[in-house]
């Protein structure tokens, strides 16, 4: 069975426990300065430096083929386009295409 504390004991336990905490707020009443977290371009940048050059090297060479590879994506996109323009026009006649088209309408905000 659990006897109950004594009063002697739970002072005893509260003292020690407050001279730990005065002791931690000395410590921490000293000045210090702290540096910001290092954003993620300084991130990647220290780990750069601390891989080496060979793997440097080959984020950059990596970094290279995706812009080739988004190059690629966007001309075939712009080739797409041009190619549904140049149907658009050939599919029109050419009495028709001398009319506004029905989809665009003018707006008159005078009136």
């Amino acid at each position: 069975m659990n006897e109950p504390l004594r009063e002697e004991e739970v002072t005893d336990d509260v003292s020690a426990h407050l001279d730990d905490v005065a002791a931690d707020s000395k410590d921490s009443e000293e000045p210090t300065t702290q540096l910001p977290k290092p954003s993620a371009t300084e991130s990647l940048i220290n780990a750069l430096i601390e891989a080496g050059p060979e793997v440097a090297e080959h984020v950059v060479k990596a970094a290279q083929e995706l812009i080739l590879a988004v190059q690629t994506i966007v001309d075939a996109a712009d080739q797409s386009i041009r190619e549904q323009q140049d149907l658009r026009t050939e599919s029109t006649p050419e009495s028709s295409s001398s009319k506004t088209d029905d989809t665009v309408r003018h707006l008159d905000l005078a009136e």
